[in-house]
């Protein structure tokens, strides 16, 4: 889930959030978005939160996904099951529920002609 705010806005999301039991992590090295975990708090767990400035490339690259997905409903299902099974083989490990899905991740950026 993409939290997109004004580029000048940044920190005071961060801050909001923190308030709101997120942890800030930084941008992982992907310029252009900010990550958040959450220890202990089952009910977030349903999301991978980032907050993103409204003119990043890293929130194109997801709206670029998100669209490309809306208009090829193959890999719609494909990516939607490699979730579904991240989610059921690593419910409490949101680490390897990433590395589960990022092949089939990879592979749909392949297809849109993005590499990382």
């Amino acid at each position: 889930m993409d939290v997109v705010v004004k580029p000048d806005d940044v920190s005071e999301a961060i801050e909001a959030l923190a308030g709101n039991g997120y942890i800030h992590e930084g941008n992982l090295g992907i310029e252009g978005r900010e990550a958040f975990k959450y220890e202990g708090k089952k009910y977030l767990q349903t999301h991978h939160l980032y907050v993103c400035p409204e003119d990043s490339a890293e929130l194109k690259r997801h709206l670029a996904f998100r669209d490309y997905l809306r208009r090829h409903p193959q890999d719609k299902e494909k990516y939607g099951n490699v979730k579904l099974g991240a989610a059921r083989k690593y419910p409490d490990d949101i680490e390897k529920y990433i590395e589960y899905k990022s092949p089939v991740i990879e592979e749909i950026y392949a297809s849109m002609g993005i590499t990382k």
